[in-house]
């Protein structure tokens, strides 16, 4: 009778235990390591198999033919921290690959790189590629591309790029460390690079070289190599003081026989300072005056735990840019509670003055560097160039001076404000552009666009920026309701997308529009050279390398001044590097690989017609999404 009674109570266990995973695939997916659909991984691709699959996928990269990689059904793919569909990104616009690169592999968690250079319509990029592969199959695709673009870093000559041939050379069981200890080296000499004080928290071997982009950075006489030559000695010398954080570090392949690790992070430098001081002593001035992210892929060769050479491919991307491969999804226990007044939107009446307040409050604040000076909703949104971060952060920690005469809108109806104008960082100027949100006397949202000179794009005078005087209402018969006004700004986008010829909204005769402080519809420089005036541009199609025109967004209308505050993100996929306008001119592309353009615009409409178009524009990862939703 024990013995039935035991049985039946195992069994009601069992039965219980089964329902429960049923009902609850979370519980049953963390029976093993979390992001591993199986406590045991099969092995049956080793290195030689990763390594010729990684081959298999530059070699359908090359030919612009996915079908030719063995490709997963949900493979996942990345380029610059930017989930997009495999095919896109640098998958349009290559026009070749180096006949070799530096090979890595990992059989144990089936990952594979590559390190080299490729090239778009004939120019040179620096190249970093990860695959995971499962079952032949490959499921994951994380890219790194640096272009020249002209900031500064390193950035070297192709045809004088060697891989050192001691990353593929197997150590002697004495040299060779565990995974583990591998991994500890390496995320050491992040933390040896994050605040660089001279303090070291990893071990160097006496002859350790690194290479980024192609240039050696530790021999010769440029960069830090002119102060002081190997890893060791910079270091200890202080000279990466601006990395503020090496963050979201990672560490997908270690190849434990050969001693290898490849990471990928970003380094931050948030430049709240322009000047800094390395441990001999010596004041150095910082290269940006603003804050800016480094997305890297990274390979250390590791002997008998010392770091002996490391080989890097890193590109800008917007401060504090978050990788998709490393998602940390907010707990919303942790979030306050939302009052039912802020989730129905305005509750406090605020009119236009009221609104102008509050953005000349933030603006107020934002100059003090001091968050505290304004009014902030229990949940607050700020991003910068596209990014989520927090208050206090990106140009919070810049700014210098702003303009004493910015341009306002504002829409009490939704309760959003807009200040648009200059700002500085150490005395750099920048075009900035701002959207607020108050919801019951306090801001809910701060959505920002910061454009600093020496980004590709156009970049005008500050010194000759002139912002519209001041908007009166327009007379009744001028005004156009909210529905209008939003769709003429939508036919606008739709226009610059399509760009054949056809206009799909209505334009006044006098139509400009000023991007960044340059008219890019009068004068003898770039669009305005080709066709003068909004009309003549959309007709002659000059637009057609702007393939979307996405998350489009109309946050402020202001029907009594007949404005629009609109953002959106223009992608042009550099698939071909010219292209033909409805005169049947061919004229080539400006820049030959994949960008995208943020934007926030002012849209000035009346008599139901666009005559004036004033955005601020930056150059941002080709498909970032917007973080604002549709």
């Amino acid at each position: 009778m024990y013995a039935d009674t035991v049985s039946r109570c195992r069994r009601l266990a069992l039965a219980g235990f089964a329902l429960l995973s049923a009902a609850d695939p979370f519980r049953a997916a963390h029976a093993q390591a979390p992001g591993e659909p199986s406590a045991v991984i099969a092995r049956d691709c080793d290195r030689e198999c990763l390594i010729g699959i990684a081959r298999r996928y530059m070699d359908a990269l090359a030919h612009k033919d996915p079908s030719r990689a063995p490709l997963s059904r949900q493979v996942r793919f990345t380029e610059n921290d930017v989930e997009m569909p495999i095919g896109d990104g640098l998958w349009g616009s290559i026009s070749g690959v180096a006949a070799t690169g530096l090979e890595v592999a990992d059989a144990t968690t089936g990952n594979a790189a590559w390190f080299g250079t490729v090239e778009e319509h004939g120019q040179p990029a620096y190249y970093a590629m990860r695959i995971r592969v499962r079952d032949g199959q490959i499921i994951d695709v994380e890219t790194v591309v640096d272009r020249n673009t002209g900031l500064p870093a390193p950035f070297g000559d192709p045809a004088q790029l060697v891989h050192d041939p001691a990353f593929g050379e197997v150590l002697p069981e004495p040299r060779q460390r565990a995974r583990e200890r591998l991994i500890a080296v390496a995320n050491g000499y992040f933390s040896t690079v994050e605040l660089n004080d001279g303090q070291l928290f990893t071990e160097f071997d006496p002859d350790c070289q690194r290479t980024e982009n192609g240039v050696s950075t530790t021999r010769g006489s440029a960069g830090a190599a002119a102060l002081a030559q190997g890893c060791e000695a910079q270091f200890k010398l202080g000279f990466y003081r601006i990395n503020k954080r090496v963050r979201e570090r990672r560490y997908p392949l270690v190849d434990t026989e050969r001693g290898v690790v490849v990471a990928t992070g970003f380094f931050d430098h948030a430049n709240t300072f322009d000047t800094y001081t390395t441990t001999d002593g010596k004041e150095h001035k910082t290269f940006l005056k603003w804050p800016n992210s480094l997305s890297l892929m990274e390979a250390f060769k590791i002997r008998d735990g010392k770091i002996y050479r490391v080989e890097a491919v890193f590109t800008y991307v917007p401060y504090f840019l978050h990788s998709p491969w490393n998602d940390m999804p907010v707990d919303p226990r942790l979030l306050p509670a939302v009052s039912p007044a802020q989730r129905a939107g305005q509750a406090a009446p605020c009119d236009r003055d009221c609104l102008i307040g509050f953005a000349d409050r933030y603006m107020t604040a934002l100059l003090a560097k001091d968050e505290g000076r304004a009014p902030w909703g229990k949940v607050v949104k700020f991003t910068e160039n596209g990014v989520p971060m927090m208050i206090g952060d990106g140009l919070w920690g810049t700014i210098s001076a702003k303009s004493p005469m910015p341009e306002y809108a504002a829409d009490p109806t939704t309760g959003n404000v807009s200040w648009f104008g200059i700002v500085e960082e150490h005395g750099a100027p920048a075009y900035y552009g701002m959207r607020l949100k108050v919801v019951d006397g306090r801001i809910t949202e701060s959505e920002t666009l910061v454009d600093r000179k020496g980004n590709p794009g156009v970049f005008g005078d500050p010194a000759a920026y002139a912002p519209d005087a001041a908007e009166p209402p327009l007379p009744a018969a001028q005004r156009v309701s909210r529905a209008a006004m939003v769709k003429l700004v939508d036919g606008y986008f739709a226009s610059l997308q399509a760009n054949d010829g056809h206009v799909l909204t209505r334009l006044d005769p006098e139509c400009v529009t000023l991007e960044n402080g340059v008219s890019t519809t009068q004068g003898t420089a770039g669009a305005a050279a080709i066709a003068a005036g909004c009309e003549a541009q959309l007709k002659l199609g000059i637009f057609k390398p702007d393939d979307r025109v996405r998350d489009r967004r109309y946050a402020l209308v202001d029907p009594e001044r007949g404005i629009v505050v609109a953002t959106a993100f223009i992608d042009r996929a550099a698939r071909n590097d010219s292209y033909a306008t409805t005169d049947g001119a061919m004229r080539p592309t400006s820049t030959k690989y994949p960008y995208s353009i943020g934007l926030i615009a002012r849209f000035k409409i009346r008599d139901g017609r666009i005559y004036r178009i004033e955005s601020v524009t930056a150059f941002l990862p080709y498909f970032l999404r917007s973080s604002w939703g549709p």
